[in-house]
């Protein structure tokens, strides 16, 4: 009897054991993805953010309509079709898109974020999105009384209505490109004036590649894939968003503890490791030509007009590009880069003439006696390197000016509030000319500069938007640049060339879309 009770129990351990042998190897199977970037999200609520940070880990949970290439092409991604009827457009959805619970998306789902995101109960920084659309005015807050321009007709199209005529590519490059969908079941019996505290947005469900698991607030966002993805399951099983510090990217990429950089600014390799981080054979490395530029902006109530005009004369783009980027990008004449299709080459060369420069701020009788702020955030090096660069041209020019460093989103909203005379910050670019028209519109939350000036916005956004071809609006964008370049709300700096690096087991990365807010991750193949 004890022999057979000792044999059963042998053979009882040795099955547990074999059950815990194959457990572990189907963990030590799962593959884990972790791509880095430099600075921290802000915030998982879709509407309440314009932050580049913010929108990598969004871009995961939630879904958007379409997607944006740096060629200007558009991809499906929630709506299979689109199609442009006078101020009419209309998507259909991809019929077989669920929630991260399991839940259809609908056309309900659609209306029901535009009109939470129109609602005049909250305040929030995308609210312009939906301003093109008739029933709201023109910040974007409906309008009571007035049917609403966004609608369902079935169960798997929604109608946007315009108010004012309006190309389908800005659209959908511009409005559509981070505009978020969010699961009606899941929030519409939430009051309106608490959706933004809402316990929803600890753990937020969506519809995208990757379902929300955890995070360490400034440090990391945990997910696992949605392998039922209606575009596709991505072939890892985890993806980790971590907060790394640029001169740490190439080691962590060289031990393993980071798989990919996030690219498009928010993580790229600093220019003194390029070199190194090309002579690794387990990476695979890209310098990546990038629409994103960045630019000083000029506080216009504090920097009169010939003030800026000269401070724009007097940085030395080609000591930024050269020195502090090793020649990896290129020096701004405005917001297109010189192979953009739009890009205005009466631009150059860019004026540089310090001398000059000096003398238009003497004889402007600008207040020199003064110490000035230069706002500048942390995360992006070259950025950060490249304001005393400035601090030193601006005092070539009699301007002396005090660098102040904060984190990203206090940046943003001190200079929305007007409360700064010189800050460094940074955008996405765009295929369309029209892109940096909203950041001049007065009143828009991204007219930094606190331009009261409409007509910037009259010739980009209402001239230009009153014509559909190429050839009817080249020349409205070719005067907008001149007239950007007479009123200086902002002195263009340089586009950088994106240093990227990943692990070469990844592949099929189009990291020139990444600043598109386009990482396309159910994309990506990975080698086990």
């Amino acid at each position: 009897m004890k022999k057979t009770l000792a044999k059963a129990l042998s053979v009882l351990l040795a099955a547990m054991l074999l059950c815990a042998l194959v457990a572990g190897a189907v963990a030590d199977e799962q593959v884990t993805i972790t791509m880095a970037m430099t600075a921290p999200w802000e915030t998982f609520i879709p509407f309440n953010t314009t932050n580049g940070n913010t929108d990598a880990v969004l871009e995961l949970m939630f879904d958007k309509l379409i997607v944006v290439k740096a060629n200007g092409e558009h991809q499906p991604r929630l709506a299979d079709s689109w199609e442009q009827d006078g101020l009419v457009l209309t998507f259909k959805l991809n019929e077989n898109a669920t929630w991260h619970d399991g839940e259809p998306v609908t056309a309900d789902d659609v209306v029901f974020t535009c009109e939470l995101m129109a609602a005049p109960e909250i305040t929030h920084p995308r609210r312009s999105k939906v301003a093109f659309f008739t029933g709201t005015d023109a910040s974007g807050m409906r309008v009571e009384g007035e049917e609403f321009g966004v609608k369902a007709l079935d169960e798997h199209t929604v109608q946007f209505t315009m108010k004012n005529p309006a190309p389908l590519s800005y659209m959908l490059t511009q409005t559509f490109r981070d505009l978020y969908i969010l699961p009606k079941h899941l929030l519409a019996d939430i009051p309106v004036t608490e959706i933004m505290s809402n316990e929803f947005w600890q753990k937020p469900i969506g519809s995208g590649p990757c379902v929300f698991e955890s995070s360490i607030s400034g440090e990391r966002v945990e997910f696992t894939a949605n392998k039922n993805y209606y575009l596709g399951a991505p072939q890892f099983d985890r993806f980790v968003v971590r907060i790394v510090a640029a001169s740490n990217l190439l080691s962590g990429l060289m031990s393993g503890e980071i798989d990919i950089v996030a690219g498009a600014g928010l993580g790229n390799i600093p220019a003194n490791d390029w070199d190194m981080a090309k002579m690794q054979d387990n990476l695979t490395c890209e310098s990546v030509k990038s629409l994103g530029y960045q630019y000083l902006t000029m506080n216009v109530n504090n920097i009169p007009k010939e003030v800026r005009q000269a401070v724009n004369m007097a940085i030395n783009r080609d000591v930024l590009v050269n020195n502090l980027m090793r020649g990896e990008g290129e020096a701004a004449a405005g917001p297109l880069r010189q192979n953009h299709p739009y890009f205005n080459p009466d631009l150059l060369p860019i004026p540089y003439d310090v001398e000059k420069a000096a003398q238009m701020v003497k004889d402007s009788g600008f207040d020199t006696s003064k110490t000035y702020t230069l706002r500048v955030s942390k995360g992006n090096e070259v950025r950060e390197k490249s304001a005393p660069l400035i601090q030193q041209d601006l005092a070539k020019i009699g301007i002396d000016v005090e660098i102040v460093t904060t984190d990203h989103p206090t940046l943003l909203s001190e200079c929305r509030a007007g409360n700064y005379d010189f800050g460094l910050i940074g955008s996405g670019g765009s295929p369309d000319p029209a892109e940096s028209c909203v950041n001049v519109r007065p009143g828009h939350v991204n007219n930094f500069s606190q331009n009261a000036d409409t007509s910037l916005y009259e010739k980009g956004m209402v001239e230009g938007f009153a014509v559909n071809s190429y050839e009817e609006r080249l020349p409205i964008y070719y005067e907008y640049q001149m007239m950007l370049r007479d009123q200086v709300p902002f002195s263009w700096l340089y586009f950088q060339n994106d240093l990227v690096a990943y692990s070469s087991r990844i592949s099929n990365v189009s990291f020139e879309d990444f600043s598109l807010l386009n990482r396309a991750v159910w994309q990506w193949e990975i080698a086990k």
